[in-house]
């Protein structure tokens, strides 16, 4: 997109209210976008190949290969060969401004649809960044945008001097070559309105599944900060902000927070289901639609036939599968992100300034690489870590959602604590570190309590003060404060025994008591 202003950006998303025969033109529309991203990326891997097999650059490739199996990525002779793979690589045209460049040549057939904003602008740089991630960063491979696989095209600026290539909003509609887009907008809503006030920067047109069909909304991106709701009646604040540090303790599927006032232990996203089971269903069921419709790209044993062209016929049976499971996603997205919003609206009414352990998610949810034999049972150590979990509950979603929200409020927002202060391993009361295992889940203070791990380490948490070489606990304060979150421990953890269900990782078994918790 186009180098926007550096002033802070909010977003309002409204539906567009659509008749079909509009509804048909947009999808018309993202289907040519999806052409043009394929055909670009065609032309880039192509480019890719051929520079690939010059030897300058098979020389500097295999020069890097070298270094790095030597483990010498930080020396002075691997930077020098990257900035030749560089140069190497935007001299043959592997830059930003090379893809929107090479865009020009694609898009003038589809010009009365799509604009050369929307190509160059948002489109080309969609490319890019998958080209970029690959080249300089962790990414493997390119992939191709399958039917549907567009779900998002954005204008580049509001500015009536762009004329009718762009994506703009006209007030009560969207304008888009030729197409006027109703917006569904409610008079009466006072945060709408307010909104609605401020400068649109761009706007983009989103395509989301349905149950049935497609549904439609325009993101208008607005300059400066949210409006701040308040109840209609009333005009309080309907998300009032606190004061003070909050502790967080965030795992795959829990979260547990402590502030002055408040211990909690909850599940994360307690409303988004495994789909596992169903998700395989309807994949089994797509499979053989597809086995059915294209029987010449299948050996006889069932295997995919190789050195032949392969087939893409689908029937209407195996579309209408491919939505189900399209909606499938989309609806556990929506509900994982709305209770995440939810639970970051209650944070923020605790406090202003929230310590989190800087966990690495990317890395638990892989899969451990080495073969280990366990000690206590001589059997195999499993390899799987938290992928699915981390999947489906998402936690740092949550702690982005909660610094955007930060930053939106101008407030100190998330403190990242390095995991060298081991949270989960630290006693305030020895002033030492206790290694336990992750099966543990309660901690054996040496006054004869018994507190539950989580909670412990969010009050740990609550305490982190900066120091001149990071962060350290403020011990004179623990031990203020530690006798009153002993209540506010006893009371979580009395309710979490009498619900009706609790996460196996949390340790609460139904055979708790108040004496199984305080010796």
């Amino acid at each position: 997109m186009s180098k926007h202003s550096s002033t802070p950006t909010c977003c309002l998303t409204l539906p567009l209210r659509l008749e079909k025969w509009q509804a048909d033109r947009l999808t018309k529309r993202f289907e040519i976008a999806r052409q043009i991203y394929n055909t670009l990326v065609h032309y880039e891997l192509k480019k890719l190949r051929q520079l690939e097999r010059s030897s300058e650059y098979r020389n500097v490739q295999s020069q890097l290969f070298t270094l790095y199996q030597e483990n010498k990525k930080g020396s002075s002779e691997y930077q020098e060969a990257g900035k030749i793979r560089s140069k190497l690589l935007k001299d043959a045209g592997f830059s930003e401004y090379g893809f929107t460049h090479d865009m020009k040549y694609f898009y003038k057939h589809f010009n009365n649809n799509i604009g050369s904003s929307v190509a160059v602008l948002c489109i080309a740089k969609q490319v890019w960044r998958a080209f970029d991630k690959k080249l300089y960063g962790n990414g493997k491979r390119i992939h191709y945008k399958e039917p549907g696989g567009i779900c998002t095209l954005q204008g580049a600026t509001n500015s009536a001097q762009a004329g009718g290539s762009e994506i703009m909003f006209r007030g009560t509609y969207i304008e888009w070559k030729g197409l006027h887009l109703p917006l569904k907008v409610d008079p009466s809503n006072q945060y709408e309105t307010e909104m609605l006030q401020k400068r649109v920067k761009f706007v983009r047109i989103l395509r989301r599944p349905g149950k049935k069909y497609d549904h439609w909304y325009a993101q208008l991106a607005l300059e400066g900060v949210p409006a701040i709701k308040r109840n209609r009646t009333t005009n309080e604040l309907v998300h009032p902000v606190g004061h003070g540090p909050v502790g967080i303790d965030i795992g795959p599927q829990t979260i547990a927070y402590v502030s002055q006032g408040v211990a909690s232990l909850e599940e994360l996203a307690d409303r988004v289901q495994n789909i596992e089971h169903e998700k395989r269903i309807i994949q089994r069921k797509m499979d053989r639609s597809r086995r059915a419709m294209n029987p010449d790209n299948y050996a006889p044993d069932g295997t995919i036939r190789k050195g032949v062209r392969l087939t893409r016929n689908k029937s209407n049976h195996y579309k209408n599968l491919q939505h189900s499971l399209s909606y499938m996603y989309h609806k556990q997205a929506s509900i994982r992100k709305y209770q995440h919003a939810l639970l970051a609206n209650h944070l923020l009414s605790l406090g202003d300034c929230f310590y989190v352990e800087d966990m690495p998610w990317s890395s638990l949810t892989r899969r451990a690489k080495e073969t280990a034999i366990s000690e206590k049972t001589g059997k195999y150590k499993r390899k799987k870590r938290f992928g699915k979990s981390i999947s489906n509950k998402a936690p740092a979603m949550l702690i982005e959602i909660l610094k955007q929200k930060c930053d939106s409020l101008g407030l100190p927002g998330i403190k990242k604590v390095p995991l060298k202060l081991k949270a989960s391993q630290y006693n305030h009361i020895t002033g030492t570190e206790e290694k336990k295992e992750l099966s543990q889940r309660w901690n054996y203070m040496p006054d004869g309590r018994k507190i539950q791990r989580d909670l412990y380490s969010a009050f740990l948490l609550q305490h982190v003060t900066p120091q001149l070489d990071g962060y350290g606990y403020d011990s004179a304060q623990l031990h203020l404060d530690y006798e009153h979150f002993v209540l506010l421990h006893d009371q979580t953890i009395q309710t979490l025994i009498n619900a009706p269900k609790t996460i196996s990782s949390m340790g609460i078994s139904r055979s708790h008591s108040n004496q199984n918790i305080i010796a």
